[in-house]
């Protein structure tokens, strides 16, 4: 009777351990999945920052003009450059924004100065920026970020005009 009974208690510790391992397998497997999801998740949200912040900087400096008259489009050293003129104390200053070795950048000057591009601050990395007017007071600006993905968007240029 006592070697049944020291049987049972094998098979009882036996399959206490099994399904102790079969948990701690499933919890690893549910760890890894989880971490898999969130840094998915994490990567997809840093793009969308990105995008949604380089765009957003576009469109404000534009509208801090708001003037359909003060913004131009100049090819200067074989760049586009989208040129935001404004009058300060009488005299005129440009605010340049073109792409220059895979990044924004921004020069602000006189606007008889000419600048070169590396002269300008960097903002942030994007390629193949390209402006073009559909309309007098529409512009379409088009790129592409740091996953070679294209953003297209178009800003009203006079939306404060009465």
């Amino acid at each position: 009777m006592n070697f049944h009974n020291n049987k049972q208690h094998t098979i009882d510790i036996l399959f206490m351990l099994s399904l102790f391992c079969v948990f701690a397998i499933c919890s690893v497997i549910l760890i890894i999945f989880g971490a898999d999801v969130y840094q998915n998740t994490v990567n997809k949200t840093n793009e969308n920052y990105l995008e949604r912040t380089s765009v957003a900087y576009l469109t404000e400096k534009l509208r801090q003009t708001d003037i359909s008259q003060d913004i131009s489009i100049v090819n200067a050293d074989g760049i586009d450059m989208l040129t935001i003129t404004s009058e300060i104390e009488g005299q005129m200053y440009c605010t340049r924004l073109y792409e220059y070795d895979g990044h924004l950048y921004e020069c602000f000057s006189r606007s008889d100065i000419i600048l070169s591009p590396d002269a300008g601050q960097e903002i942030f990395e994007l390629t193949g920026l390209s402006f073009s007017f559909t309309t007098p007071s529409l512009l379409q600006i088009s790129f592409q970020d740091f996953n070679q993905e294209n953003v297209s968007f178009y800003v009203d240029l006079q939306t404060n005009s009465f």
